[in-house]
């Protein structure tokens, strides 16, 4: 018997950036669907940055379903700057998946703080 998905996700449009906030637990036969809810928010609002919190979800997976996850993105999140928000103690995995998908050509970068983040996205 599959586990019920027990995530939720929020969004919203605050000043030219897609936030999109993620609470709840994921596990792993969850990802997908998860995953192209997301691809969907962020194609039904064709804006150019986006900041997702993760900071709230529990469940990571390990490095290489990152891997595959970034590598394997739809071509049009290759226009989109992303901004992961994520706690201090996922560090190590967040810098990993940042340095695949900067190596992948995406716009990436990781933080431990929401306004960091946003002024990234700003370009301030």
């Amino acid at each position: 018997m599959k586990k019920k998905v027990e995530y939720q996700i929020s969004s919203f449009v605050n000043e030219d950036i897609l936030e999109i906030t993620l609470t709840g637990e994921i596990t792993e036969d969850a990802v997908s669907k998860l995953e192209f809810e997301v691809i969907a928010i962020i194609k039904s609002n064709n804006l150019k940055n986006l900041l997702v919190d993760f900071r709230a979800i529990k469940g990571r997976f390990g490095y290489i379903e990152a891997y595959e996850r970034v590598r394997n993105y739809p071509p049009d999140r290759y226009r989109v700057k992303n901004a992961i928000v994520d706690i201090p103690e996922h560090a190590d995995y967040e810098s990993f998946q940042e340095t695949t998908a900067r190596n992948a050509g995406l716009a990436w970068k990781c933080f431990t703080d929401v306004e960091e983040a946003r002024v990234w996205l700003k370009g301030e």
